[in-house]
């Protein structure tokens, strides 16, 4: 029997080097990143979230649920334990993760994914909230982040950490075509600008 998947977007982080924007809501050749992520990921998910703090409204066109932290200086960590409470009181079995600056996930991701614990990789590099988390997980999230101190919270609060904990598996995948990395992340103008140039010929009929 296939488990019941939730999707959550990650759209809480702060963007200082883009100067505080949302960068969920960047356009990228006529579309947001954020409605790119929603697209791909609908199809293979039961239920969709956004994971992000401050006015919903902002988000307020997609339709979805917006979760906002409950546990404050918890990182993205604190976000995953929020999609997990409301991906379980949804009846879900997986969450999985994906952050909102991310625009090119490819369309077998939650399928590669499972089952859960897993994560992604490309090129090299770990991709620590592209990830599957089985929803029984919930728990011994909540218990990691729940006494933090100045001595626990740098390694209470990693990703990696709950990660190593589940003994996920890493999954490997391969460049888009074009040589595109499918978790290529917006974190500077730069990225944005290349993002856009590769969004705009992703989307051209060849």
């Amino acid at each position: 029997m296939m488990p019941r998947v939730a999707g959550l977007v990650m759209a809480g982080g702060e963007a200082r080097r883009m100067g505080g924007v949302d960068k969920p809501l960047l356009a990228l050749g006529g579309r947001t990143c954020l409605e790119r992520i929603i697209t791909t990921l609908r199809p293979c998910c039961t239920a969709l979230a956004i994971s992000a703090n401050g006015d919903p409204a902002r988000y307020a066109q997609w339709g979805l649920p917006v979760l906002a932290d409950r546990i404050a200086g918890a990182g993205p960590l604190a976000g995953v334990l929020r999609g997990l409470e409301w991906a379980q009181a949804a009846g879900c079995d997986v969450l999985v993760t994906v952050p909102g600056d991310t625009p090119f996930i490819p369309p077998d991701l939650v399928a590669r994914l499972l089952p859960a614990p897993s994560f992604a990789e490309s090129l090299g590099q770990r991709h620590s909230l592209v990830a599957a988390w089985p929803v029984t997980c919930r728990d011994m999230l909540a218990e990691q982040l729940a006494h933090l101190t100045p001595v626990t919270r740098r390694t209470a609060t990693r990703v990696r950490t709950l990660a190593e904990r589940l003994a996920a598996r890493a999954v490997t995948f391969d460049l888009l075509p074009g040589g595109v990395d499918p978790f290529m992340n917006i974190n500077t103008p730069a990225d944005h600008v290349t993002a856009r140039t590769l969004a705009e010929r992703m989307d051209t009929p060849q």
